[in-house]
C-alpha cells in the first residue's frame, strides 16, 4: 500500500470518527470525555508514557504524510518546499443586495425578502447601551481603539458562558503552517457549575470576587507584556458597566458566603420580557438563588439550574431568549433579552400568545 492509500484510508476513518462523535449530544460528550480521563488517569506510569509516545509518533507521522492535493519539489517526506496544486483561480464573492427597507438588515444574495422581519411585521427595539460603553465603542481615543481591536478578547474574558465545539487541534496548533480553526459539527455555547474545586476561578465565577476593590482575580488574566496595562484599564472600566447586570448581580451576592457548595441558581430560559420594548429586566426576573432545604426550585418554568458541588456544563440554545445576554454581555450590557423564537408581530403582545397557547393546550388535553 503507498504512502498515499494509507493517509486517504486513515482520513476516511477519522471522518468516521468524527461523524460519530459530532451526533453525540453535550451531555453524552462530557460523559466520554470523562471516562477517558478517567481510564488515563488509572494507567500505570509505564502505560501512561507509552500513550503519550504512540500518539507523539501519530502526530508526527500525520505532519509528514504527503497530501493529495499537494505536491513535495524534492519528493521527500518533511520536505517544506511545497507547491500546492488545485487551487481556485478566481475568489467567488456573493452579489451585493439592498438593505430591508423595513428594518435596515443587510441581506446576503439568495436571501428572500422579509426573511429577517417579515416585511416589518416584527420589529425590534435596539437597547440603548450605557453611556461609558457607548464610549469605548465610538470613541476615538486609544482606550476605545484598544478595545475595539480586541473586542473578542474582553467579551471572552466577561462572558457567562463557554464556546464549545469538536475541531482539528492539529491546524489549531499552527506548527505547521498557518493556524486554522477547523471545526466539525454544530458549535455550542455552554454555561458552567460555580463549583470549582478550589481551582483558579474563570468565567461566571470571575463575578463572584468583582466587589474586591483590587480586581486582582480578573487582572491575574490580562495579557503579559504589551497589552497588559491596557487591558488592565479596560477591564476596570468594563466592571463597572456591568455592576448592573442582573447576572453580575446575582453571582456577586455569591462572593461573600462560605458555605458556597450548598447554594443553587435557577437561570430563567423563559421570555418574560417582550423583545420589542426591552423594558430593562429585573435580578428577580433572570435568576433566583437557594440554599439547600429550600423549596423555591420550581421558582421557573423552563430553567437551567447550576449547583455549587460540582464542575458539569450545561447547554443553552441558541433560541433561547437568555442565550444573547449571557454570551455577548458587551452587546447586551443589562441583560436584555435576546433572538428568541417567539418574538410576536406588530400589535400583538406575549400575553395574547400565551393565552392561545394555553387553549390550543387544553382543546388536545
Amino acid at each position: 500500500m503507498t504512502d498515499e492509500q494509507r493517509h486517504v484510508m486513515r482520513e476516511q476513518n477519522n471522518q468516521r470518527k468524527s461523524d460519530s462523535y459530532a451526533r453525540l449530544t453535550p451531555e453524552q460528550r462530557n460523559n466520554r470525555r470523562a471516562r477517558d480521563r478517567a481510564r488515563y488517569a488509572s494507567m500505570p506510569d509505564e502505560q501512561r508514557q507509552l500513550k503519550r509516545d504512540q500518539m507523539n509518533r501519530r502526530n508526527s507521522a500525520r505532519r509528514r504524510t504527503l497530501d493529495p492535493n499537494c505536491i513535495y519539489a524534492n519528493a521527500t517526506h518533511g520536505s517544506t518546499n511545497v507547491i500546492y496544486q488545485n487551487l481556485p483561480g478566481s475568489t467567488h464573492l456573493l452579489k451585493t443586495q439592498p438593505d430591508c427597507r423595513h428594518c435596515g438588515a443587510k441581506r446576503f444574495e439568495y436571501e428572500p425578502p422579509g426573511f429577517c422581519c417579515m416585511n416589518g411585521k416584527v420589529k425590534l427595539q435596539m437597547p440603548e447601551p450605557p453611556e461609558e460603553l457607548r464610549r469605548l465603542y465610538s470613541g476615538e481615543d486609544i482606550q476605545s481603539q484598544h478595545f475595539m481591536e480586541n473586542i473578542r478578547y474582553f467579551n471572552s474574558h466577561f462572558s457567562f458562558t463557554t464556546m464549545y465545539c469538536d475541531y482539528d487541534k492539529n491546524l489549531a496548533s499552527a506548527r505547521d503552517g498557518v493556524y486554522t480553526f477547523k471545526a466539525h459539527g454544530q458549535m455550542y455555547h455552554n454555561i458552567h457549575s460555580f463549583g470549582n474545586g478550589g481551582n483558579e476561578p474563570s468565567h461566571l465565577q470571575l463575578y463572584f470576587y468583582d466587589d474586591d476593590p483590587s480586581l486582582s482575580h480578573r487582572f491575574r488574566r490580562a495579557r503579559d507584556e504589551i497589552y497588559r496595562e491596557r487591558d488592565i484599564s479596560i477591564i476596570r472600566c468594563l466592571v463597572h458597566i456591568l455592576r448592573d447586570n442582573p447576572y453580575s448581580e446575582t453571582f456577586r451576592s455569591l462572593g461573600q458566603v462560605e458555605d458556597v457548595d450548598e447554594y443553587r441558581i435557577v437561570l430563567n430560559m423563559d421570555y418574560k420580557l417582550d423583545q420589542r420594548t426591552y423594558n430593562r429586566p429585573l435580578t428577580s426576573e433572570v435568576a433566583a438563588v437557594w440554599v439547600e432545604g429550600n423549596d423555591i426550585n420550581k421558582h421557573f418554568d423552563r430553567s437551567i439550574t447550576l449547583f455549587g458541588n460540582n464542575n458539569n456544563y450545561y447547554s443553552i440554545r441558541p433560541s433561547d431568549g437568555c442565550y444573547d445576554p449571557l454570551s455577548y454581555p458587551l452587546f447586551f450590557p443589562r441583560a436584555e433579552l435576546g433572538w428568541h423564537s417567539d418574538i410576536p408581530r406588530e400589535g400583538i403582545d406575549l400575553s395574547q400568545i400565551s393565552t392561545t397557547r394555553q387553549r390550543n393546550a387544553d382543546n388536545a388535553g
